[in-house]
């Protein structure tokens, strides 16, 4: 993949999605890519997982298919450690990008990238979910299971989601992204509800171990360039990765990003460092034998998850607090991703009365900081 856009070997069409809107808009906009229709995707599964590296080799084909579950579930957030009660919208699966420590080489059962065309089936369960949800604003987003925008120069899908999101006034919609695929973004007319977000890291990360990802300072500059368009802009910093400079690193990266974008169009910023399921430890040697993210100080969570021990943790979080603080950042409200009580405690000298109260903090356009 260019830092700019994917486009796969071949693509391959179920049967039963072949006359569906979407699939003709990425037929259209993929060119000459050969294509083959199938009666179902099993047989392309099993194909593909039966590669030296089924991972990368479903990066190479997209299937497009029909979602024949729920588009809308709760996010998959660790137990026993606080959540922010946030919704994934499952239009996408697997992520042309290829980084090291992608949960979803280990989460996801289908290898192919995958595009579900039916999303006018999307348009009515959302309907009846926010109606459902009518007396609370919901934070819900598309960047869980895929990159929100690392196909959308084939589907187009940000400019419809906007148009849909627009105006509905218990919703909050963000697209979550690595990439600086904002071609529709920037063609499209901002809605007041609609969040822009870019994982973030370190330079050093993102050149080791965010293969196939633009530079983090090109994704800086697209959203400045998406902020100046009138969108809200959130950002990632997860997985914060310990190594020997990695202080002056990540205080380079925020220095230069709230030199770059105006701050008090930011609506948020997380915080989450490395962590791993045990069995990733596997997936990540085998298929980036360089990396050294997995050789460090760690110890199982009450989730199951490896964790760097808690003084190296709470160093970390502090660390970056300060940095936001220092270089202009004091009124963003930063949250921690899959922590406890106690770190936050610790870290932001205050805990969200359960993932309902952060919710509130997070959705609310006239929510204050409490990092004062």
């Amino acid at each position: 993949m260019s830092a700019t856009e994917y486009f796969p070997q071949k693509i391959f069409i179920e049967k039963e999605s072949l006359n569906f809107p979407l699939t003709r808009r990425v037929l259209k906009n993929a060119g000459r890519i050969p294509v083959e229709v199938i009666a179902d995707s099993r047989h392309l599964m099993e194909k593909t997982k039966s590669a030296r590296d089924e991972i990368g080799e479903g990066k190479t084909c997209l299937l497009l298919a029909l979602q024949r579950g729920k588009f809308i579930k709760p996010c998959p957030c660790t137990p026993y450690y606080l959540g922010c009660n946030y919704f994934i919208i499952n239009l996408d699966l697997n992520c042309p990008l290829d980084c090291s420590y992608c949960i979803l080489q280990q989460y996801l059962a289908n290898p192919v990238i995958t595009a579900h065309v039916n999303i006018e089936d999307l348009w009515t369960e959302l309907e009846i979910f926010l109606g459902r949800k009518r007396k609370r604003v919901v934070r819900i987003g598309t960047g869980e299971l895929a990159d929100s925008l690392a196909l959308d120069h084939l589907t187009e899908n940000s400019s419809d989601l906007i148009s849909h999101f627009r105006g509905k006034r218990n919703a909050i919609l963000e697209l979550k992204t690595k990439t600086i695929n904002i071609k529709n973004i920037l063609k499209t007319e901002p809605a007041q509800n609609v969040v822009i977000a870019w994982s973030l890291n370190s330079e050093r990360i993102a050149d080791e171990e965010e293969k196939g990802a633009p530079p983090v300072e090109q994704r800086i500059n697209a959203a400045r360039k998406v902020s100046e368009r009138g969108f809200w802009i959130a950002f990632h910093f997860d997985p914060i990765v310990r190594y020997p400079g990695w202080e002056s690193d990540y205080e380079d990266v925020i220095r230069k990003l709230l030199r770059t974008v105006d701050p008090d169009r930011i609506s948020w910023v997380s915080l989450g460092s490395f962590r791993f399921v045990p069995t990733m430890k596997a997936i990540i040697s085998a298929r980036s034998p360089r990396t050294k993210l997995i050789y460090d100080e760690f110890i199982k969570g009450n989730d199951g998850k490896m964790r760097y021990f808690r003084p190296l943790r709470l160093e970390l979080y502090k660390k970056v607090v300060g940095f936001f603080k220092k270089w202009g950042g004091r009124k963003i409200r930063l949250y921690l991703c899959m922590e406890s009580d106690e770190i936050w405690q610790d870290v932001m000298g205050w805990v969200p009365r359960g993932k309902v109260s952060l919710e509130a903090y997070l959705a609310s356009p006239l929510g204050s900081s409490r990092m004062e």
